[in-house]
């Protein structure tokens, strides 16, 4: 959840004159990149989850609560990246409809 809401949710703080806060030195991230973070942190999720996972049915480990929180934050990453993605088709849906 986090590379989540730290990239594609959170909105820049605005400064004067329209600048964001981002430091002088530190390159904006275009939207594709930005994407693909996200999504690699809802890969990076889920991947922990099935880990763990698994350490728990080989007995590496047997903090059951541990383990259901990481499964529970991979499945609420990827249903909020399926309702983003199911957003954007539908805004990309309305525009192709529109006409001029």
């Amino acid at each position: 959840m986090e590379a989540i809401s730290g990239t594609l949710l959170a909105a820049p703080k605005t400064l004067s004159a329209g600048r964001t806060a981002a430091s002088p030195e530190k390159q904006e991230l275009s939207f594709g990149e930005m994407l693909q973070n996200a999504l690699s942190g809802v890969n990076r999720l889920q991947k922990e989850a099935d880990q763990a996972a698994m350490e728990l049915l080989s007995g590496d480990t047997d903090n059951l609560h541990q383990v259901m929180l990481k499964v529970e934050e991979a499945r609420l990453s990827l249903q909020l990246t399926v309702q983003v993605v199911n957003k954007l088709i539908q805004a990309y849906q309305d525009l192709s409809r529109m006409q001029i």
